[in-house]
């Protein structure tokens, strides 16, 4: 008795939903099944007799139901034909559930959850996959902290390391599972250039959903909320001159550009801001938000090739989440090369290493050092 009180209303709940809401053709036999059953009861003269009868008992079951025009010979072929499409309903409806459950034993998530900065975020990524995705949970963790001093990478070289073959590891898990078989959950928190990389490794991944940490409800989510229409604004580009080989680019979200920082780690090199009106680091909690920042951030990219722009060094002060979509959207075939920078305010210069990303023709990203290891220059 305590078990129906406790799931009795769901099962009818969901009996309700799957017979006269969910367009399947077990549920159209059902409702048609039981619409003649009715009928043949409450129309017809209906009059039966089912005996049963053995050594020790008998059993006898009678019904009669008297109105309407039917005869009772049609009104028992409804109640038959009624029951018989019940019973058809029943059987698909087993069929098409069977068949389900087979099919969702082979679908596949796969949480591909980037650990770089923080100790403290110990929450798995797995345990906040939406309940809308069914399947197999597989876990593809990206974890930089053994390379972590503090808050900071203490060797950049080891942390890229690992994040070289993911594209591959995708791959394989793809093709393991079937075409239309997996879908793909990302969330982090690791350094700016990491995580930008990450987002062109996966790239346009088809069943995409991304996740980020949300400080304030300590709990991973999906940018899920309004969009305010802020949008990004941009300055510098119109004081750039045609035929510049090389940019410095900073894009501000959660908080402003380290101007000084810029120029003390790449001198007087021609610097382009973009900025949303508002910084915050809760400005970034709306899908059609972020997909807005990377459509301006792609339309600039293009702005800076019609400049004759080559190589751009880019400056990032964003959540992970947008940080990892707008490396989704970097074309490495056709826009100009780019170096990604990770801020660390206490070194010096406050931009202590970045990465090459892999553009036009080399396969492989680079660390790069400030003021250790040049990058050669923009071609002309």
């Amino acid at each position: 008795m305590s078990f129906w009180r406790k799931h009795g209303d769901r099962f009818l709940d969901g009996l309700i939903t799957y017979i006269f809401r969910l367009p399947s053709w077990p549920s159209r036999f059902l409702r048609a099944g039981a619409a003649l059953i009715v009928a043949g009861l409450g129309v017809g003269g209906l009059a039966g007799d089912l005996s049963w009868i053995d050594a020790d008992r008998v059993l006898r079951l009678a019904v009669q139901a008297d109105g309407g025009g039917l005869s009772v010979y049609w009104s028992q072929i409804t109640v038959f034909l009624g029951i018989l499409l019940v019973a058809a309903g029943l059987i698909l409806g087993i069929i098409d559930h069977v068949t389900d459950r087979r099919q969702l034993r082979k679908q596949s998530v796969v949480v591909l959850e980037h650990r770089g900065l923080h100790q403290t975020v110990d929450t798995p990524l797995a345990s906040a996959v939406p309940k809308r995705l069914k399947g197999r949970i597989d876990v593809l963790p990206v974890d930089h902290r053994q390379s972590t001093s503090t808050s900071q990478i203490s060797s950049p070289e080891d942390a890229l390391s690992q994040i070289a073959g993911l594209r591959q590891q995708l791959r394989q898990k793809r093709d393991a599972a079937g075409p239309g078989n997996i879908k793909l959950v990302y969330g982090g928190m690791a350094p700016v250039p990491l995580t930008f990389l990450t987002g062109m490794m996966v790239g346009n991944e088809a069943g995409l959903t991304v996740m980020d940490w949300d400080r304030f409800a300590e709990r991973w989510r999906e940018p899920d909320g309004a969009d305010d229409g802020d949008r990004f604004t941009v300055s510098g580009l119109e004081d750039l001159e045609d035929n510049t080989a090389e940019v410095a680019l900073a894009v501000a979200v959660s908080f402003p550009s380290d101007a000084d920082g810029i120029r003390t780690t790449l001198g007087d090199m021609p610097l382009v801001r973009v900025a949303l009106p508002t910084l915050s680091t809760t400005a970034h909690w709306s899908a059609d938000k972020q997909s807005a920042m990377a459509k301006d951030f792609t339309d600039l990219l293009g702005d800076l090739m019609a400049k004759g722009v080559e190589r751009i060094h880019l400056f990032i002060a964003a959540p992970n989440s947008v940080v990892f979509t707008l490396g989704r959207h970097f074309d490495d075939r056709l826009h100009p090369e780019v170096v990604v920078y990770q801020y660390e305010r206490s070194a010096s210069p406050p931009f202590p290493w970045a990465v090459k990303m892999p553009t036009h023709g080399q396969s492989a990203a680079q660390i790069v050092i400030s003021g250790a290891i040049p990058i050669p220059p923009a071609t002309t």
